[in-house]
């Protein structure tokens, strides 16, 4: 009995690592795909718009399952912290990404926005006076002197002024998605993660569509077929799927080892950039990657409840 139980728990340990770790591979192939869509000509809202085009139809429909399986009421309040976090943490968050993406290297990228959780453990002690560990303070300045190298990494190739202003959107959105972490536990608590994910992406769909519509009007079909391709890829493989398959290997084996299979990302991402996009990968990259993953996991490791990034 007691070996059929551990058969049990093994098998479901190693079912969440793998749904975790797909979950991860896939959410690292966003930049990838992004950075193929911009040499047809179309900027970062342009990608963004069509990603999210593509993505509302699934939320629609997961949404609309998940009402039938349990009807929940939600208060006006509630709905109020749902539409400003989808917009903080889903709308901006992508939105300030797709912007910085036109400027940095895919590598860097997931390098800089793969330190969110030092937003979480920063706002967790200035929202809610969480204490924060020595060690932790230590592991933040060991992110950011990984981003620093990966920022050198990039100078040689990028220009200077364009690079800065990259690292700063993205920047801008780790710390807007680390908002939405912070903020949306309480919500999730009573409504449930499926159904708060979907809302909050609908929500942000939405935002997206009317950013494109006052910018550059409805004119959404005169792409190049290869943009719509790659914003399909974008939206299935970069955002439905992995939002999922994070949420049930959550589920499964927790948060915090949730944080470590997950760092497979920017290696992922490392590879995918190297084979796919050629991009050159220098010493400086690979020590950056290296600090940024250390100083993520010792936090992830002490007590920060890190999230799925979508």
């Amino acid at each position: 009995m007691q070996k059929n139980k551990f058969l049990k728990n093994q098998s479901t340990y190693i079912k969440g690592i793998t749904l975790v770790f797909l979950g991860a591979v896939c959410f690292s192939t966003k930049a990838i795909f992004a950075k193929l869509a911009f040499k047809y000509g179309v900027d970062g809202i342009t990608i963004l718009m069509i990603r999210m085009l593509f993505s509302l139809p699934f939320y629609i429909v997961i949404l609309f399952f998940e009402n039938n399986k349990k009807s929940i009421r939600i208060p006006q309040k509630t709905w109020t912290t749902i539409l400003i976090l989808g917009i903080i943490g889903y709308y901006l968050a992508a939105l300030f990404d797709f912007i910085g993406l036109q400027y940095v290297s895919a590598n860097l990228e997931r390098i800089v926005i793969f330190t969110y959780p030092t937003f979480v453990l920063l706002m967790g002690k200035l929202f809610f006076n969480r204490k924060i560990l020595p060690i932790q303070f230590l592991a933040i300045l060991i992110c950011y002197i990984g981003i620093i190298l990966a920022f050198y990494s990039d100078k040689s190739i990028y220009n200077t002024a364009n690079l800065g202003k990259g690292c700063v959107f993205i920047l801008l959105s780790s710390l807007t998605y680390a908002f939405y972490l912070v903020n949306s536990d309480s919500v999730i608590k009573k409504i449930g993660t499926v159904r708060f994910t979907c809302i909050s992406m609908i929500i942000s769909c939405m935002a997206v569509l009317i950013h494109f519509a006052v910018l550059h009007g409805f004119s959404i079909f005169n792409f190049p077929k290869q943009v719509y391709w790659l914003g399909i890829c974008i939206a299935i493989i970069s955002t439905v799927l992995p939002s999922f398959l994070m949420t049930n290997g959550i589920r499964l084996i927790g948060s915090s080892n949730m944080s470590i299979v997950a760092s497979i990302g920017p290696i992922a991402t490392i590879f995918m950039s190297y084979f796919i996009l050629k991009e050159h990968i220098s010493l400086l990259h690979l020590l950056g990657t290296f600090f940024v993953l250390i100083g993520v996991l010792v936090i992830s490791f002490f007590g920060n409840k890190a999230k799925v990034m979508v």
